[in-house]
């Protein structure tokens, strides 16, 4: 055994956890070095050189094994695997059936969970959260306030717009254009501006922009049909946006400055 659970507890959900302690030496632990808290011997395999951190927690029916490091105020729980190499640092989550491996780095206030893998030399890193089957390898970067939900990321998501857009959005583009949907009110007026109204055959232009890399802030929003469900919109517009137009994609969501409304759907989605 590498390791031993002391009396030392704390309760994280309603489930009391045990803070580890080093038997023996390995990696860059030391024999009597104090860990983090686990659950129950499972959580973390008596084999490599895998270990939890500081405040680290791993729950619930998760592992940790191989040479994964968890650290700081991490938390692994649910179901979630970290292993290989790969580490989970900072207040970043992996949890439900999410899987870390490789030399993936998890870090930040980042999320990972539902049945996502991150693995390679990927990043997941700041706010951002990869969730349900998304896939994120090789030398993949989230970040920010990125939301990867669909199909697969290999690459600095700041540095390829267009699969940025796939893996955010489920949104294709067609030569330079990209479609999309946007929630409006019955009168197809902005449901934060009732002065701002979309016509069908028209550009909707935002005169003032802010060009950065906020998610919330001044332009025009756009995703997939359904990213809005439940937020009051009455109708749906099928809109285009040219990818020269596009400020930020971020949450899921594409912030530009122009988009061109081509028509209006029925009913609640399309």
């Amino acid at each position: 055994m590498k390791y031993k659970l002391t009396a030392n507890t704390k309760t994280t959900n309603g489930v009391v956890l045990y803070q580890i302690q080093a038997l023996k030496d390995f990696g860059a632990v030391k024999s009597g070095d104090l860990g983090g808290w686990i659950e129950k011997e499972a959580n973390l395999s008596q084999e490599g050189n895998c270990w939890v951190f500081g405040d680290g927690r791993v729950l619930d029916n998760a592992r940790v094994y191989g040479n994964a490091l968890v650290y700081d105020n991490a938390r692994v729980y649910g179901g979630a695997l970290v292993y290989g190499d790969a580490f989970v640092s900072s207040n970043a989550q992996v949890y439900d059936s999410a899987q870390v491996y490789g030399h993936a780095r998890v870090y930040g206030n980042a999320r990972v969970y539902g049945a996502a893998f991150v693995s390679g030399n990927a990043q997941v890193s700041g706010n951002a959260q990869v969730y349900d089957s998304a896939q994120v390898y090789d030398s993949a970067r989230v970040y920010e306030y990125m939301a990867v939900q669909f199909g697969i990321c290999t690459s600095d998501l700041s540095l390829n717009l267009i699969q940025n857009i796939e893996v955010q959005t489920n949104l294709k583009s067609i030569g330079n254009e990209v479609y999309c949907y946007k929630h409006v009110d019955k009168n197809l007026c902005s449901l934060y501006n009732s002065k701002f109204q979309y016509v069908v055959g028209e550009y909707a232009i935002e005169r003032n922009p802010k060009l950065d890399s906020s998610s919330c802030a001044a332009g025009l929003h756009v995703s997939h049909a359904t990213y809005w469900n439940g937020n009051g919109g009455k109708r749906v517009l099928f809109c285009k946006v040219n990818l020269n137009d596009i400020i930020t994609v971020q949450e899921g969501k594409i912030r530009c400055s122009k988009l061109f409304v081509i028509g209006v759907c029925d009913g609640e989605t399309c």
